[in-house]
């Protein structure tokens, strides 16, 4: 009987990887899309004449950027993500329905936003440890709303278009069809294309972090409504404190930040520790079996024909945000 039992796993691992790897050029093949109609979008902007107006005008900015989401960045993804739900036998690659427990769901919030702030304390150690190999790090550089129009506007494309299109994307279509060959493997590949979307180290970084965090607290609560507003809460005190630092004094800013993130850190961890016990009293769900490893896994997703160049692709625009100091 041993014989026939290995030659029916080595037959699973060849079955899983071709799926991933499917699933990889599926997924890799949606940035490429992405940034192909992005460079549409700007090739139309310059030929009207638009493109400096564009850069320079955060109310244009802000309504072209969400046209940009919108239409390069969530659609590529929601199409793509039908075949990728047939290949990986995936019901419903966007959970939107209500939580499964309402009190989890409610101490999710808060402790995903606690995780937002320690990714940004670990990303600004690890901006200051490249810093000090002579090397000066930027990220594209989006002006400030003016007037209250302006602002509305900006809310509207950071606070809720972003975060429900990159929550549909990355923790809907991209981590959903990966489930099927474990939880780890898909929060850690999601996680992946999400900080590699960003292309540049000072956002990539916190991207992978809370990634992790948005992955591990929507699966626990069983809907992406708790990543699109962790998400958007995280957004919401980033869009206000750069607002307030073009407008008070900037060490009672900084005071204000600091008051303001201690909070939200300590209730976030206090949730967190609830949530965490709250589980234990619960029997844990079976976990997906697999017949790969995890090395075989990741290397099918990234191992395919679109994926390496939408990562190198993301590598060279992420060059383009590095420099030698001075």
């Amino acid at each position: 009987m041993e014989p026939y039992a290995a030659f029916d796993r080595s037959g699973d691992v060849k079955r899983e990887k071709h799926e991933i790897r499917l699933l990889g050029a599926l997924s890799g093949g949606a940035v490429l899309l992405y940034v192909l109609l992005q460079n549409v979008l700007v090739g139309v902007l310059m030929a009207a004449g638009l493109y400096q107006a564009y850069r320079t005008t955060p109310l244009m900015q802000a309504g072209v950027d969400i046209l940009l989401v919108l239409l390069c960045l969530l659609l590529p993804f929601l199409l793509l993500g039908r075949p990728m739900a047939r290949i990986s036998q995936t019901a419903n690659l966007l959970p939107l329905e209500a939580p499964r427990s309402k009190p989890d769901f409610f101490l999710a919030i808060p402790a995903g936003v606690g995780f937002c702030l320690i990714a940004n304390t670990v990303s600004g150690y690890l901006i200051t440890f490249i810093s000090g190999f002579g090397l000066e790090l930027s990220s594209p550089d989006i002006p400030m709303p003016q007037g209250p129009l302006g602002l509305m506007a900006s809310f509207f494309r950071v606070v809720v278009v972003a975060a429900m299109a990159e929550e549909l994307c990355f923790r809907g279509v991209v981590m959903n069809s990966l489930r099927r060959y474990g939880d780890f493997f898909a929060v850690s590949m999601a996680s992946l294309v999400f900080a590699l979307m960003h292309c540049n180290l000072i956002q990539a970084p916190f991207a992978l972090i809370v990634g992790f965090a948005l992955g591990y607290l929507s699966i626990l609560t069983g809907t992406l409504w708790t990543g699109i507003l962790i998400h958007a809460v995280n957004n919401t005190v980033s869009l206000v404190f750069s607002y307030l630092l073009e407008r008070i004094d900037e060490h009672a800013a900084s005071l204000l930040y600091t008051a303001a993130t201690d909070l939200l850190l300590a209730v976030g961890a206090v949730c967190f520790l609830v949530l965490l016990l709250r589980r234990r009293r619960r029997p844990a769900p079976p976990a997906a079996r697999t017949a790969s490893t995890f090395g075989q896994k990741v290397g099918a997703f990234l191992l395919n024909p679109t994926m390496p160049l939408a990562v190198a692709l993301m590598l060279y625009y992420t060059a383009q945000f590095v420099k030698k100091a001075g």
